[in-house]
């Protein structure tokens, strides 16, 4: 980095293919936030300890970006990453931050993780927030806890953790890629045609984790094929789908099958679950929770893995080569101009908390509001519960109260929690650097 502080100029280093798309589009990304909920009042001067182990072990985590002829580079920012007292969330990438990409900020029993997407995924956050969490915790406890599973500074750093599955380019069998285009035609949301947004109203609930995994188990279902069939027949139960498909849209990490089970970095891409409106009516929710789990089990292996990836990297590279950086950001954008389907399933999964889980009463994953609007189904496990949380961009509760139906028909007990609307601030991002 060069430049006075108020100016300061950082050096391009490698270019992010596996985050590119999240910096296009015909309006500022938002950040992605984790709200983490403490037993006790935050100590500032402790988790800002634990923050700087963090950084210390994972400096990747201090990164912000470089734009050059309309492509996004990573860049080392030796600035501070500071811990803030805030009750709202601030918006990263700019000099509040220290132009750093991710912020952590508490208040009362909250803190609070935001980052924006380009970064790195939801897992790669997770590696920071749980690393962050132990260090806070032994330090508020004076012992050291377990740190399985967790990258601490007496894990050894492996140059896999930046490594970029997307950076080389790879062959694209184009026949094979359009089978993966789904042709069916989608059902959509109504609420989602009027424009609403970007607030987005959130409804939560949870349910014991053993109550859930119970009755997953005597289905032959899984907790986000289950999610993904009650919020099917909660929407066609709602509007009387008569044609296409109830699509739900699962995100899921591509690490394992592109040998990238170290990095931080962006390896998401998506699967796909149709749900036709007959399924709904003869099947019972148990029985399309099943048929869910193997259409996921079919699309979740290797070869499937590699054909979603070749699609992703196709298109970067092709954006790579564009000339001029309004064709780069008309393909780039393509996730905006074709609306994500009728939901989101996100099962976002549980933060290793080991022997302290006990001190972590809730865990929040507050998407930002997606393209032209949808509905975000939040999965997430924590400290024997699930929270699944309603996410959407229009104020009504009709299809979580459906969802609530469902589960009272099948008799698995939950507990419902109040509602809030929140707003993630818009990310700050690099302007062209001749």
């Amino acid at each position: 980095m060069t430049g006075n502080r108020n100016t300061p100029r950082f050096t391009a280093k490698e270019w992010n293919a596996g985050g590119a798309f999240q910096f296009y589009g015909s309006e500022k990304p938002r950040t992605f936030i984790v709200e983490v909920f403490m037993s006790e009042p935050v100590r500032g001067d402790l988790l800002q300890k634990a923050m700087d182990n963090a950084v210390q072990r994972m400096p990747y985590y201090k990164s912000t970006f470089v734009r050059k002829k309309g492509l996004y580079y990573y860049a080392d920012n030796d600035l501070p990453l500071l811990a803030a007292e805030s009750e709202n969330p601030r918006t990263i990438g700019g000099e509040t931050t220290n132009y750093h990409m991710l912020d952590v900020t508490y208040t009362g029993n909250k803190i609070s993780f935001a980052m924006f997407h380009g970064l790195c995924d939801g897992l790669g956050l997770n590696r920071f927030i749980e690393t962050t969490l132990y260090y806070y915790c032994c330090f508020k406890d004076g012992k050291t806890y377990n740190s399985e599973g967790i990258y601490t500074l007496e894990t050894p750093y492996d140059p896999t953790e930046t490594a970029d599955a997307f950076e080389v380019k790879t062959n694209v069998d184009t026949k094979e890629l359009r089978k993966l285009a789904n042709s069916e035609k989608r059902f959509r949301l109504p609420e989602l045609t009027t424009g609403k947004g970007p607030l987005i109203y959130r409804i939560p609930l949870k349910i014991k984790t053993s109550d859930f995994l119970s009755w997953c188990k005597e289905q032959g279902a899984s907790p986000a094929a289950a999610i993904s069939a009650m919020t099917a027949a909660a929407v066609e139960k709602q509007n009387h789908v008569k044609e296409g498909v109830i699509m739900a849209v699962l995100p899921f990490s591509l690490r394992k099958y592109l040998h990238a089970d170290n990095t931080f970095k962006n390896t998401a891409a998506a699967i796909y679950l149709p749900v036709f409106p007959r399924e709904c009516a003869e099947l019972t929710i148990g029985e399309l929770s099943a048929k869910l789990r193997g259409d996921m089990k079919k699309q979740m292996n290797e070869e499937m893995a590699l054909l979603l990836s070749s699609s992703i990297n196709m298109v970067v590279h092709l954006g790579k080569k564009l000339p001029f950086f309004f064709l780069k950001n008309k393909l780039m954008a393509m996730p905006e101009n074709r609306p994500q389907d009728t939901f989101f399933i996100d099962y976002v999964g549980s933060l290793r908390t080991n022997d302290y889980s006990d001190q972590i009463t809730e865990v929040r994953y507050l998407n930002p509001d997606p393209s032209h609007g949808a509905m975000f189904v939040v999965l997430s496990e924590t400290a024997g519960y699930f929270h699944i949380n309603f996410n959407q961009t229009f104020d009504s509760d009709c299809y979580f109260r459906n969802f609530l139906q469902v589960l009272d028909d099948n008799k698995i007990p939950y507990e419902t929690l109040p509602r809030d609307t929140y707003l993630n601030p818009q990310v700050e991002l690099p302007k062209e650097q001749k």
